[in-house]
C-alpha cells in the first residue's frame, strides 16, 4: 500500500524545486540589446549568473515587472527598483543575485561598444 506513494511523493519533491542550470549565446550589434526572460523560482532562489563576451557589454538582472515593455531607448541606470545585479562595461561578469520567489525576471545585455558582441550567459541557481 505505501509503494503506492512514493512517485506522489517525489512528484511533489520536484515541483518544490526550481532549479535553472542553463547556458545562452548571445550576438548583439552597437547600441543593441539582448533580453533573457526567466520562469519565475517557486521560492526565493541565489542564482549565480556568469557572462563572457569578446567586446565590453553591462549586463542587468532586473525583475520582469520592472522591465519595460518597449525597449527602445531603454536605460537600466532610470530604474528606481527591481534591479537585482548589474555590472556595467565588462567582457566578464560574475553576479550572484537573490531572486525573489514567484517573481519572473529578466537577463538584459546591452552593447556599448562600436563592435559587434559576441558571447554567453550562463545562469545556476543554488
Amino acid at each position: 500500500m505505501r509503494v503506492r506513494y512514493v512517485p506522489l511523493l517525489a512528484l511533489f519533491a520536484l515541483t518544490g524545486c526550481s532549479k535553472i542550470h542553463q547556458q545562452f549565446s548571445f550576438s548583439i550589434e552597437p547600441g543593441d540589446s539582448y533580453t533573457l526572460s526567466v520562469t519565475a523560482p517557486l521560492s526565493e532562489q541565489k542564482l549565480k549568473v556568469n557572462m563572457t563576451s569578446d567586446q565590453p557589454v553591462s549586463i542587468y538582472v532586473i525583475l520582469e515587472k520592472n522591465f519595460p515593455t518597449v525597449k527602445d531607448g531603454f536605460d537600466p541606470e532610470t530604474l528606481k527598483e527591481g534591479v537585482l545585479g548589474k555590472e556595467k562595461g565588462k567582457n566578464s561578469a560574475d553576479l550572484s543575485v537573490i531572486v525573489p520567489a514567484k517573481q519572473k525576471y529578466v537577463v538584459f545585455v546591452m552593447n556599448g561598444a562600436k563592435k559587434k558582441a559576441s558571447g554567453s550567459v550562463k545562469l545556476d541557481s543554488q
